[in-house]
């Protein structure tokens, strides 16, 4: 019996380039970070061309790619100004997944310009004694994704 081997914390990192030139720095504070690629497929309903008793057929094809990523975070200092600026500045800034133990010829990056249409932050003016400050951002990646291997 083989189990599998299970991805853990640190094996993928994100990481954001805030400033240029292109300087990619792991996104300090992550608690859950999710990522979404969704396929359109279009159905069109057909039917043969020559025997007209035939049942119809349904065939699919991919449409539009759409990536997004949500990530949940405790609030770090060092990307409070970052974040905020990111948001309300409506910036496109690259973003990247590291797959830290890729093989030869597997992903090791996923990169895409990500904009920030959503951040949220909560837990502003918390009551609770050591309450911290946390953050949802949900990305957009403005034309997908692109992958690179290791080599």
């Amino acid at each position: 019996m083989a189990l599998p081997v299970l991805h853990k914390r640190g094996d993928i990192v994100m990481m954001v380039a805030f400033q240029a030139p292109t300087t990619f720095i792991n996104f300090c504070g992550a608690t859950s970070i999710s990522l979404n690629i969704e396929n359109a497929v279009s159905e069109t309903r057909v039917g043969d061309c020559e025997d007209w008793n035939l049942p119809t057929k349904t065939i699919a094809a991919f449409g539009a790619q759409t990536v997004n990523a949500t990530v949940n975070a405790q609030l770090a200092r060092s990307n409070r100004d970052r974040l905020l600026r990111w948001a309300h500045g409506q910036l496109i800034l690259p973003i990247r997944f590291h797959i830290i133990p890729a093989a030869n010829g597997e992903v090791e990056y996923i990169d895409g310009m990500g904009m920030l249409p959503t951040l949220n932050l909560e837990n502003i003016g918390s009551t609770d004694d050591g309450a911290v400050v946390t953050t949802t951002l949900n990305i957009r990646f403005e034309d997908g994704i692109e992958f690179t291997n290791a080599s």
